[in-house]
């Protein structure tokens, strides 16, 4: 027989100790419950363990999915407001820079891409890079073999080019805090606003890949640093592949693109990279041999060129004030401007919790992994970069704020392992974090630079004038006329320094239509070359070459014989005597030329008016006053239109908004009329007005501009201009006459 089991005896209760809590049957349950919670998902967290992999790769599609939908919902107001966004059916693109790599995959596309493009910097062209940049390549090819038209083609590139970068970040997350934090930092990334502007639907521009390049090299070098045996070598491979692609992407600053890339090289390099003898020797030679030839390709003087470059580059970018003779023209440029503190957060995670965890993330990481947060170094000075010099920089904010959010979110998965409560506080923290972000940018639409209703003026441009013409416009449309209306420019996104605005702006800020008409011709014919023989022929003496370019245009070439006989010219070149000169000046024949005025030109008056008045000894220009008004209509003795627009014709007396302005004059067009009205006010503003239903309450300075007389009363000399097209206030078409030698 089996022995009996003892009961087991009874425990006896102790008395609770004097302000001690008795625990209560629920409270035993709670905590029960809490345990039984936590052992259900480590159980299921262990269940899934297998197929973690499958996991990653359907969070990061979803991701990339989310990105893709950020990037390409604005279709949906396009298609809503075409008059907006579409030309004929088709998207424009949302930068004026895209249009150049638009031009060259169109002519790489049908066949004419050609050395030289004489269409650029009329009258010397410009040389064209080989081979072409790598995302005109790509849209000319898919032009080839998709049947997509080009314009759609660069409206949808970018958005989906744009999502790439979800791949480097995701590999440096891994690297750094294991999946948990790859996934967030590839989520972040693509929801980064600033980002998403410059990745996203017609903005074909390199930006959608630059941060991709520069965030690839990093991890590649990386890998390069810390792994050990021959497959470093793929990782110094891929790495070397990138910076190559990089090189071929950003054209425009291939020294920028060098430096980025070779950075995190060179900290693997001194950090992490001890080989052995025989293996040191043989990566020595090799690099050795690579740089020699590099050297003797490029020249000797390559590191001297790459330096010189990059200070030209932040000196371009950098400078606001006037520390020249010229203007500075990055004060004029939106997005170099200096972005303040709330604007950083806004245009990157739009919250600035999120920006707080994001800064505290990768303080963090540096301080966890010193040595292998060095790798993120270049991203992260970029980004800075953005809160003293220009807001271009924001985009590298993207990779440095989703990193920092992402290792930040993963040290709180990591304790999940401790306190499962942390398996939900994360994804909770992570949909607090990127609620913001994905908010505004679905929220937000970015419309076309170039409207419609200018596009159809740069196509009717290609209609009525002669294929070998030129089209005097300011420097924002240069890229875009190429593209659409396939003439000759003087200035666009890369030729509009501070000296060649000033002769650009000139034309339309000068009040003699003589001047106006004589200078474009003078400088379609002789460019900036011609304009440096005048400054030769002086002495060097650019105020005084400025002076004699403008006397000599304005009087006529008579009275300009005389003028260039008193001002005793040095001889430059085969311009050897008053003859020479005064050809010069006057050129028999040049190429057509056409002037294109425009709605924009209402908007951006205050800069292009002050760079076309600059006075080169006083360094300064002329801010004018110029507001634009639609839907100007008279009423009862009054003067309605747009923003609340009210004149008391009778009195002059001006009301928009809360404002209560005393006129000087009112100037109207009626038919082949102007009538003046003044008002007895020494001080004041003038308003004027046209049929078209358009007018602009301005200052007596640009009220007797060339743009001003041409462009709202329509008033001109038909000796120097001739209208081609009208379409007030989009735009207008003129040909530019002009004296010349008898």
């Amino acid at each position: 027989m089996g022995r009996k089991r003892k009961r087991p005896l009874a425990k006896t209760k102790k008395k609770p100790t004097p302000g001690t809590a008795v625990p209560t049957t629920s409270s035993k349950g709670m905590g029960l419950r809490v345990r039984e919670w936590e052992s259900t998902v480590k159980d299921k967290v262990k269940r899934l363990t297998p197929y973690h992999r499958w996991i990653e790769a359907l969070a990061l599609l979803l991701i990339l999915g989310v990105g893709l939908l950020v990037r390409i919902e604005d279709i949906r107001d396009w298609n809503a407001h075409p008059e907006l966004a579409l030309y004929k059916g088709e998207p424009l693109l949302t930068t004026f820079d895209g249009y150049f790599y638009l031009t060259l995959a169109k002519d790489l596309a049908e066949g004419t891409y050609t050395p030289i493009d004489s269409n650029r910097d009329v009258p010397r062209g410009v040389s064209r890079n080989f081979p072409p940049p790598l995302i005109s390549v790509i849209a000319a090819g898919l032009a080839k073999i998709t049947p997509f038209s080009l314009n759609w083609i660069g409206a949808v590139l970018p958005a989906l080019l744009g999502l790439l970068l979800a791949l480097p970040l995701y590999a440096l997350g891994r690297f750094y805090g294991g999946p948990t934090m790859g996934l967030t930092a590839a989520l972040m990334g693509l929801l980064s606003h600033y980002y998403v502007y410059r990745s996203s639907l017609g903005w074909f521009d390199t930006d959608c890949m630059n941060v991709t390049w520069a965030t690839g090299a990093a991890y590649c070098f990386l890998r390069f640093g810390i792994e050990a045996g021959r497959k470093r070598y793929l990782y110094l491979v891929g790495g070397m592949a990138v910076f190559l692609l990089f090189l071929w992407w950003w054209d425009q600053t291939p020294q920028v693109a060098t430096v980025v890339s070779m950075l995190p090289l060179a900290i693997a390099l001194v950090f992490f990279y001890r080989p052995g003898r025989r293996e040191a020797f043989i990566f020595l030679g090799a690099a050795g041999l690579g740089i020699g030839a590099t050297l003797l390709w490029m020249g000797l003087d390559l590191p001297l060129k790459i330096f010189r470059n990059i200070v030209t580059e932040f000196h371009y970018i950098s400078t606001k004030e006037v520390a020249d003779i010229w203007p500075p023209i990055g004060a004029t440029i939106s997005e170099q401007a200096i972005p303040s503190l709330t604007e950083i957060v806004a245009k990157t995670t739009d919250s600035l919790p999120a920006f707080i965890v994001a800064g505290a993330g990768l303080a963090w990481l540096f301080y966890r992994r010193p040595k292998e947060s060095l790798f993120i170094s270049v991203p992260l000075i970029l980004a800075a970069l953005s809160f003293f010099f220009a807001k271009r920089f924001m985009i590298f904010l993207a990779p440095v704020t989703a990193l920092g959010i992402g290792y930040m979110i993963s040290e709180i998965w990591y304790w999940r392992r401790r306190f499962a409560v942390f398996s939900v506080l994360a994804p909770v923290l992570v949909i607090f974090l990127v609620w913001p972000a994905l908010s505004k940018d679905m929220a937000k639409t970015f419309w076309p630079k170039e409207p419609p209703h200018l596009i159809a003026g740069m196509d009717l441009a290609s209609k009525e004038t002669p294929k070998d013409a030129v089209i005097w416009a300011w420097w924002d449309h240069g890229y875009p006329l190429n593209y659409w209306a396939e003439r000759g420019t003087v200035g666009d996104g890369s030729l509009h320094g501070g000296h060649r605005s000033f002769y650009n702006g000139l034309p339309l800020a000068t009040h003699d239509e003589r001047l106006a008409a004589n200078f474009m011709r003078f400088y379609v014919s002789s460019g900036m070359d011609g304009i440096s023989n005048v400054y030769k022929a002086v002495g060097n003496d650019p105020a005084r070459g400025v002076d004699l370019i403008k006397k000599v245009l304005s009087v006529g070439p008579e009275k300009a014989r005389e003028l260039l006989a008193s001002a005793k010219l040095s001889p430059v070149g085969d311009l050897q005597d008053v003859d020479n000169w005064l050809c010069f000046f006057y050129p028999e024949k040049t190429r057509p030329v056409y002037l294109f005025l425009d709605w924009r030109l209402t908007v951006t008056s205050y800069w292009w008016y002050w760079l076309g008045t600059w006075d080169v000894e006083k360094r300064e220009g002329i801010h004018p006053v110029y507001k634009a008004f639609y839907n100007v209509h008279e009423e009862n003795g009054h003067i309605r239109g747009s923003d609340g627009l009210d004149i008391d014709i009778e009195k002059g007396n001006l009301r928009t908004g809360n404002r209560m302005i005393g006129l000087t004059h009112l100037v109207k067009r009626e038919k082949q009329r102007v009538l003046t009205k003044s008002y007895q006010r020494d001080r004041g503003l003038h308003f004027e007005m046209c049929p078209s239903r358009f007018g602009a309450l301005m200052d007596v300075y640009i009220s007797e501009s060339v743009f001003n007389k041409l462009f709202l009363r329509y008033t001109f000399n038909p000796k120097y201009f001739r209208s081609v097209a009208t379409n007030s206030p989009s735009f207008q078409l003129w040909e530019v006459l002009g004296d010349k030698v008898q």
